[in-house]
């Protein structure tokens, strides 16, 4: 199963908005898995200063998206898996 990641920071409420759209939208069977950006020095390095970020295997979106954007990296991603 492929995994979707999020990644967060704490009190982070760009981050707030972000799990809130997922609320909103079907991630089919994709599982969200929510990241802190301190949980590896590689997401920290690259992305601390781009959080909230979504992760699809190679796709990466940051900030600022909306539930289309999210649709959108699904869409293509899962026609790639």
């Amino acid at each position: 199963m492929n995994k979707l990641i999020l990644l967060t920071g704490k009190d982070c409420p760009l981050c707030d908005k972000a799990k809130s759209l997922f609320a909103e939208i079907d991630i089919g069977q994709l599982k969200l898995e929510e990241l802190d950006i301190y949980s590896k020095r590689l997401y920290l390095d690259k992305y601390w200063d781009k959080i909230p970020v979504v992760l699809l295997q190679e796709k990466e979106l940051c900030w600022p998206f909306e539930s289309k954007d999210i649709l959108e990296i699904l869409d293509r991603n899962i026609k790639e898996i």
